[in-house]
């Protein structure tokens, strides 16, 4: 396969997340010939802590991931942005909260729009964007539990432009509406980092481009 220059792309699994959501953009990024990093957050689900000292994390339905490493200070903040191209929050509940409370993924999210990296969130993760001030007033779509949060007026600051699409794209930031759309959201995702000459071959190979009988 022909590919772009090789570009890294971050996840940030928090106990509680939702695996088709962390799943797919793994899945297609790897296709695309993407390095994909799994990174553990840190957090609380059913009153146990996980990410702090084992890699090993819960989805929401406990399915567990084995990540590649922690976030657990600011030298991994440093590492992850300076070798980023793009940090991806899966939702899943309390993922997304144990994500949206974190302060070193507020700091990294941060850092990302800083350098003017992309940043992807789906489902109730984007929450977190508003919770860090991150590219305040985008365009964006989300899980319907979070659309009030994110449209809100927040000191004087106007709120996201909520469009409800399966996926969006405004700028530097990609959002998906929620695990029903996990593959749309992945793709967009993909498309942001590569050409549409491998998304093609990608697609193709997964069987999603066949005619109906």
């Amino acid at each position: 396969m022909k590919t772009d220059k090789m570009k890294k792309a971050y996840i940030l699994v928090s106990p509680g997340f939702e695996i088709l959501e962390a799943a797919a953009p793994v899945d297609v990024l790897e296709r695309c010939s993407i390095e994909v990093e799994k990174v553990a957050v840190c957090g609380e689900m059913d009153g146990k802590i996980f990410g702090k000292t084992d890699l090993l994390i819960p989805s929401s339905h406990n399915v567990f991931i084995k990540a590649d490493s922690f976030l657990s200070d600011m030298a991994d903040v440093e590492r992850i942005a300076s070798d980023g191209a793009m940090v991806i929050l899966p939702g899943g509940f309390p993922g997304y909260r144990n994500l949206s409370s974190n302060p070193l993924v507020g700091k990294l999210l941060q850092e990302f729009e800083k350098r003017g990296r992309l940043i992807a969130a789906i489902c109730g993760a984007p929450s977190a964007l508003s919770t860090f001030h991150i590219l305040e007033g985008s365009k964006l779509t989300c899980h319907s539990s979070v659309k009030d949060i994110l449209t809100a007026e927040k000191g004087g600051i106007p709120g996201y432009v909520y469009t409800g699409r399966p996926a969006e794209k405004d700028g530097r930031l990609i959002t998906g509406r929620g695990a029903g759309v996990c593959m749309e959201f992945a793709f967009a995702c993909a498309e942001a980092l590569v050409s549409q000459e491998v998304i093609a071959e990608v697609k193709k190979k997964m069987e999603m481009t066949l005619q109906q009988p």
